[in-house]
C-alpha cells in the first residue's frame, strides 16, 4: 500500500488539484491510502475535518474514484504538524497545494509548503490549481 497524507486546507480548487492528482497516480485505486489531514490553527465554529469544505470535496471525489481515505486533524503550528503527521503514519508521500505568493509575502507569513518541503525526507509533491 502506498500511503499519502494529503495537507488540506479550506480552498476548494486546492484541494480538487491535490485529489486529481492523487488520482492520477498508477493503480490509485487499488493501491493508494490517503490521509486526509489539517492542522486548526483557529476554529471559532468547533468544525472537524469532514465538515471544511476543502476536505469535503476531496472526499467526494475519491468515493466517486474508489482510492481510499481517512481523515487526520490536529490543531497547532502546520509546518510542523503536518511532519510530526507524515512520520506516525509513515506516509511514502506528501502532497500539498502551496498559495501563489511574493517572495515578500513569503518572509513576511511565511510559508508552509516551503516549510514542510525543508523539513522532512520523505518525498513532497506540490500542485497547483491551475495545473
Amino acid at each position: 500500500m502506498y500511503r499519502v497524507l494529503v495537507a488540506l486546507d479550506t480552498d476548494k480548487d486546492r484541494a480538487l488539484a491535490q485529489a486529481s492528482m492523487i488520482e492520477s497516480l498508477p493503480a490509485a485505486t487499488e493501491e493508494v491510502s490517503a490521509i486526509l489531514a489539517h492542522v486548526f490553527q483557529d476554529n471559532p465554529e468547533g468544525q472537524s475535518i469532514p465538515q471544511l469544505d476543502g476536505v469535503r470535496h476531496v472526499a467526494d471525489a475519491f468515493d466517486e474514484s474508489g482510492v481510499d481515505y481517512e481523515y487526520y486533524e490536529t490543531s497547532g503550528e502546520p509546518a510542523s504538524e503536518l511532519i510530526a503527521a507524515a512520520d506516525e503514519h509513515d506516509v511514502d508521500l506528501i502532497c500539498l497545494s502551496g498559495r501563489k505568493r511574493t517572495p515578500t509575502g513569503k518572509v513576511i507569513f511565511g510559508s508552509v509548503t516551503q516549510s514542510v518541503i525543508l523539513g522532512t525526507d520523505r518525498p513532497v509533491v506540490t500542485v497547483s490549481p491551475d495545473r
